[in-house]
């Protein structure tokens, strides 16, 4: 028969093994992986003056793209929490840098891109292309693998 604490050890053993496999998790080296890339975009963006980083650049880029956005569509292109999205747009707001309207009937509010958000958006598009080069050089020959990859996941995770 087995005592009881050679029964623990086998269970701390299991445990430590699930744990093990726990440290091979895609989703929080993908999310360790975005944060890095983060902070290299960030490092460019700092050095164009203006108070930005790569988030708010990747929604001001998208809210460019799209004709009278509402928070709906905006949130669904980037893939973002409506709450985390009208937090950074409150930002976005108070720098003068987007606008927002209420649609005729009231129940959509729309998003629009401003002149100075025009504006900061060319300003900071040099810095922004040196952080792209940078990060393309960490990627290096599996670029183009990597992209793919990040594709097939924004399309087929919907």
């Amino acid at each position: 028969m087995y005592n009881l604490k050679y029964l623990q050890i086998i269970y701390m053993d299991i445990e430590n093994k699930k744990r093990l496999e726990l440290t091979n998790c895609l989703c929080a080296s993908m999310r360790q992986s975005s944060r890095n890339i983060s902070q290299i975009y960030n490092k460019h963006l700092k050095a164009s003056g203006e108070k930005i980083n790569a988030n708010q650049v990747s929604i001001l880029v998208t809210i460019s793209q799209v004709d009278d956005g509402s928070i709906n569509k905006i949130s669904n292109l980037l893939k973002m929490e409506r709450t985390t999205l009208t937090r950074n747009l409150n930002v976005l707001k108070k720098a003068g840098w987007v606008k927002s309207n209420t649609g005729s009937d009231g129940r959509f509010t729309y998003i629009n891109l401003t002149a100075k958000g025009n504006k900061v958006l060319s300003k900071v598009f040099p810095h922004w292309s040196k952080a792209q080069e940078q990060v393309k050089k960490i990627l290096g020959e599996e670029l183009d693998s990597f992209q793919k990859n990040l594709k097939n996941i924004n399309t087929s995770l919907i």
